[in-house]
């Protein structure tokens, strides 16, 4: 009787072996489970971070597009470039070019005075001032 008690117990002490270790193992597996948790926690929160920041980025870009749009506005070209710009656009030869509209002569005073430089804002703008002259394709810029 003695044996059949110490081999029942032999048996109960393997099986609560075998519990400790499979709670062993499930703790590690929920230790790896909160670990990528509060990783994604944690990159949903950059996430959120990004989403912010590039929605104040996108603001800050309709701002100065509304600016550029408004300083832009001036210029503009006359209403001839207009009706040919609805006609299909073909290529124009420099010697068939219009000159400038009237309400591009600021810019051409300007740049008369001294202020085109090649890489400068005015020179930059004075050459689009000559693509759309040139072009009548050009509606707007």
């Amino acid at each position: 009787s003695l044996s059949e008690i110490v081999g029942s117990i032999k048996k109960v002490a393997d099986i609560v072996s075998e519990i400790a270790n499979a709670s062993s193992e499930q703790a590690t597996g929920i230790d790896q489970v909160n670990t990528a948790l509060a990783q994604m926690d944690e990159v949903t929160q950059q996430n959120s971070a990004l989403v912010e920041q590039n929605a104040a980025s996108a603001k800050t870009l309709e701002h100065q597009s509304t600016a550029m749009n408004e300083k832009v506005a001036f210029f503009r070209i006359d209403d001839m470039a207009e009706q040919r710009a609805a006609k299909p656009r073909t290529p124009v030869a420099a010697s068939n070019a219009k000159p400038l509209s009237r309400e591009m002569a600021p810019a051409r005073q300007v740049a008369a005075a001294g202020g085109n430089r090649r890489g400068g804002p005015l020179g930059r703008m004075q050459a689009v001032a000559t693509a759309v002259a040139e072009d009548p394709g050009w509606k707007e810029f």
